[in-house]
């Protein structure tokens, strides 16, 4: 079901739904209204007859007469008057449609005034008192009149629900039209955005409303969308280039080696070039698997509670053996009151891979091929300082070095693919951290990561 013909159908029972209660409410106090009337006329008339009739000098007949040729709007009135031995000693008709017991009488009496329903007749009865004598009046009649006007409001009132409700539902269908036209509006913009123009944004009428609320949300993710699009196909071109580089060089030295016969050193040569270039295409595909698979939103590989410190210092073994050059120097400020104060709830998998990238391009990138690490815990956080002497990043690459295949001004004549450090960042924010570049003095660069305690 479309939203405009919800919309109508519930604007519709809302209406509806208020005409129906307000017309049962004016037609039931009408109704009220017109049985008390009734009720207080029978009650005037019934009094006016017994005040009549206890005049002396009135005979019975004649106020037969009168009640004939007085009926004051009340059909088929029934007048009965009773002395106090419940005998009746009037009637304005032969033929009785009410019927009163001594049970009644009795009750007249004792509450003076009663009134109640005999069928379709509505029943008053008064206890009389006067100089005379007392009697029982009791007066029952049909309000033929009162009922035919309930009739006609109850006529009236459901023509006007009725027409009512059908104004409304065609008002509703229209002005639900008007309403969602801009929402269509928008979804024919949206359905003319294609991958080849992702750089089309939606006109933003009026940004208070909820339309323009909604076409602002839209554009924030064809922002989000092209943004994602476009690191995709650098993301591409520079994995095409990365993996273009080894497998050219390594198609190349095999073809000028196959041109003529060489000399077993300089097979040996060509084969330990090839073979570098083999564990380089290696080390970039290792590279992008592990970028591939760390994720934000992968908390699930965080298990297990790690102390970082005696991460860093397996770390630091490790490259050291690896690579005989490396200087990793290795510094606690501070001890901590806590043993706790160095845990987090971690992968050490990840953090040592991450923790391998820093400490190994803080060497590379030094002149003495050193790195200081610096660790400082408390009961607040964790802060992991990995500083070198090399020449330093640039301000105008700080925001950029932590993309995919990006690489500074400054390390054109150092080897690597520019995967280490995106693989860095992605590992710390899954692991609710954060890490920032800062120059060192007197040269070099600072990359300060920071974990919180939860």
């Amino acid at each position: 079901m479309q939203i405009r013909t919800r919309l109508t159908i519930q604007f519709g029972l809302l209406v509806s739904g208020i005409l129906v209660v307000s017309f049962m409410a004016i037609y039931y106090f009408t109704y009220l209204n017109t049985v008390e009337d009734f009720y207080d006329r029978l009650r005037s008339k019934a009094v006016s007859s017994a005040e009549l009739l206890s005049e002396p000098k009135i005979d019975p007949q004649l106020l037969k007469v009168f009640d004939r040729s007085n009926r004051n709007l009340i059909y088929n009135e029934n007048i009965l008057i009773f002395n106090e031995r419940n005998r009746l000693i009037y009637s304005n008709t032969d033929s009785l449609s009410i019927h009163v017991s001594n049970y009644w009488l009795n009750e007249i009496r004792r509450a003076d005034q009663i009134r109640y329903r005999d069928g379709d007749y509505y029943v008053v009865g008064i206890y009389n008192k006067y100089a005379f004598g007392k009697t029982v009046v009791v007066l029952g009649a049909q309000d033929l009149y009162g009922q035919a006007n309930l009739d006609n409001l109850r006529t009236m009132l459901a023509i006007i629900f009725l027409f009512v409700t059908a104004i409304v539902a065609f008002a509703g269908l229209v002005f639900s039209q008007r309403a969602l036209l801009p929402i269509s509006r928008v979804m024919n913009e949206v359905e003319g955005i294609l991958p080849q123009n992702l750089s089309t944004r939606l006109e933003v009428p009026n940004q208070q409303d909820e339309i323009g609320r909604l076409t602002t949300t839209f554009n924030k993710l064809l922002d989000r969308i092209e943004y994602a699009f476009r690191i995709q196909k650098t993301f591409i071109a520079n994995v095409s280039h990365e993996l273009k580089n080894p497998l050219t060089k390594m198609s190349s030295q095999l073809e000028v080696s196959l041109l003529k016969e060489r000399t077993q050193e300089e097979y040996r040569t060509t084969i330990s070039s090839v073979l570098e270039d083999i564990q380089e295409l290696s080390q970039l595909s290792n590279s992008l698997m592990e970028l591939a698979k760390v994720s934000e939103n992968q908390r699930e590989m965080l298990t297990d509670r790690v102390r970082l410190d005696e991460i860093l210092w397996d770390t630091r073994t490790n490259l050291s053996q690896s690579n005989k050059t490396y200087k990793i120097l290795y510094a606690i400020e501070e001890l901590p009151e806590e043993d706790t104060w160095l845990e987090i709830i971690g992968n050490a998998t990840l953090l040592r891979t991450a923790f391998i990238n820093l400490m190994e391009n803080g060497c590379k990138f030094s002149d003495n091929n050193s790195v200081l690490v610096q660790l400082i815990a408390d009961q607040k956080s964790i802060r992991i300082e990995f500083s070198d002497t090399g020449k330093g990043i640039v301000a105008e690459d700080h925001n950029l070095i932590f993309q995919p295949f990006y690489r500074g001004i400054n390390t054109a004549n150092v080897k690597g693919s520019g995967i280490g450090l995106s693989l860095v960042e992605r590992i710390i924010k899954l692991h609710n951290g954060s890490i920032a570049i800062l120059p060192n003095q007197p040269s070099g660069t600072r990359f300060v990561l920071e974990f919180l305690h939860f």
